[in-house]
């Protein structure tokens, strides 16, 4: 069993879970995700890993409610316990090694850039991220992806930052040039675009 060391919610359905996983907080990489299992016979879920402290062994998860297991999950407090976290799974990123990186994060696709910009800037790598949400209240993780570089936030209303989306944010910053590769993680349409 894994306990929950800390929880907060970041947006109105988002949530930033902390677990005990010392194993997974030592070897994860940027890029890789878990599989969390609430309880005996729940529902498996695929979750991004957004940090891992490996001195306190443990991961951040950040979780989006949507369905019941997610629900579920979310409504746990500190202390209880989560039957199965494994991993760490997945292929990690593949990291620039010198130059300028821009990390574009729509939504709870934030949480995914988060680990990468981190590992950029560790390398050196000049890191600018781009993050929104539809409004103020849905825009996460803005002052952690501050450690990591300059941030450009944008809302689809206007009430933050830059107003708009976060691929005419990217426009601007690419028409600038000197951006040697770019890092996105978003709902459909951001990708497409």
């Amino acid at each position: 069993m894994h306990r929950i060391v800390d929880r907060a919610q970041l947006s109105p359905n988002v949530f930033r879970i902390v677990v005990e996983a010392p194993r997974i907080a030592r070897i994860r990489r940027p890029g890789q995700f878990v599989i969390v299992r609430r309880a005996p016979g729940a529902e498996r879920i695929p979750l991004t890993i957004a940090d891992a402290d490996p001195e306190s062994g443990t991961l951040t998860l950040v979780v989006q409610a949507v369905g019941k297991s997610t629900h579920e999950l979310v409504e746990m407090a500190v202390g209880d316990p989560v039957a199965d976290v494994l991993g760490p799974l997945g292929r990690p990123t593949e990291l620039l090694e010198a130059g300028r990186a821009v990390c574009v994060g729509g939504g709870v696709g934030t949480a995914v850039i988060l680990p990468i910009a981190r590992a950029l800037a560790e390398r050196g790598v000049r890191v600018t991220s781009i993050i929104g949400g539809r409004s103020r209240e849905w825009v996460i993780l803005e002052a952690e992806l501050r450690t990591a570089g300059e941030v450009v936030t944008c809302t689809d209303d206007g009430s933050y930052g830059r107003p708009g989306f976060v691929t005419e944010a990217l426009r601007d910053v690419l028409a600038g040039g000197g951006v040697d590769a770019v890092y996105a993680v978003g709902p459909v349409p951001m990708m497409r675009a």
